[in-house]
């Protein structure tokens, strides 16, 4: 599934800026010996989040790494005409899946794949939150004094002709910290049945310098996800998978 939501061109620089920093962390190379430790932050609560997104310069190199470092190879899921990007997908069950965003070479480059280009290896880019009702909550949002774009549709074909339907919602104040909300077609599959299997949804957390704007922002819209300070924004995400924990 392609992330829908429209990334401002300060998103963009924060993002070039964090892309070479670090590298995913497997099992033998667990983030509290370099920072932050994912076993002694919170992860809040992961119940609404609908997948989480992983960029990359090139999406074989990316099914490729992910293999190396969880052991769950992912499935190609398809182009996204007009947006020049493609993907593959590994389901990590209770409703979330993991999506690996690439540029697609067949399409014209924008501001989504310039930034997808800077990256020469998987980072957490962007996550989405499942809702049944998008007017319903873009007016909840609206109501807390939350400014929000409007409701868009989304769609792509998969590989074996089935069609995937969507709408979405973005935050006006976007930042790949902050999430897209994303409403599934009911006559389609969601991702995570229909992908690899394999690794679950173990954490994943928000640093921000203002860590309190933060936590407003996503509380109006009855989010509760781990968020801590930071000297630089970022996201981190945190799996279980067949070659145990892996934390980007």
């Amino acid at each position: 599934m392609i992330a829908t939501a429209r990334l401002s061109l300060v998103a963009f620089l924060i993002l070039v800026c964090l892309a070479c920093a670090g590298s995913p962390r497997g099992a033998g190379n667990r983030a509290g010996k370099e920072g932050p430790a994912m076993d002694s932050a919170k992860p809040g609560d992961l119940s609404r989040v609908d997948h989480v997104i992983l960029g990359i310069n090139d999406l074989q190199q990316g099914i490729d790494d992910l293999e190396r470092l969880t052991g769950v190879r992912a499935a190609f899921g398809g182009v996204h005409p007009g947006r020049g990007t493609q993907n593959a997908l590994i389901s990590l069950g209770d409703g979330h899946y993991l999506e690996i965003l690439a540029p697609n070479l067949g399409e014209r480059s924008g501001i989504e794949t310039d930034y997808l280009r800077a990256l020469t290896s998987l980072r957490p880019v962007g996550w989405a939150v499942h809702t049944d009702d998008l007017i319903a909550l873009q007016k909840r949002l609206r109501d807390r004094g939350v400014e929000t774009e409007e409701i868009r549709p989304g769609a792509r074909d998969r590989p074996d002709g089935t069609h995937l339907a969507w709408k979405t919602l973005d935050y006006a104040a976007s930042t790949r910290l902050l999430p897209f909300f994303i409403e599934w077609d009911r006559a389609g599959a969601h991702p995570s049945t229909s992908s690899p299997e394999g690794c679950r949804l173990r954490g994943l957390y928000l640093e921000d310098p203002s860590p309190d704007a933060l936590r407003e922002a996503l509380d109006a819209a009855g989010l509760k996800l781990g968020v801590r300070a930071a000297q630089e924004a970022g996201l981190r995400l945190s799996l279980v998978c067949p070659k145990g924990n892996v934390d980007f």
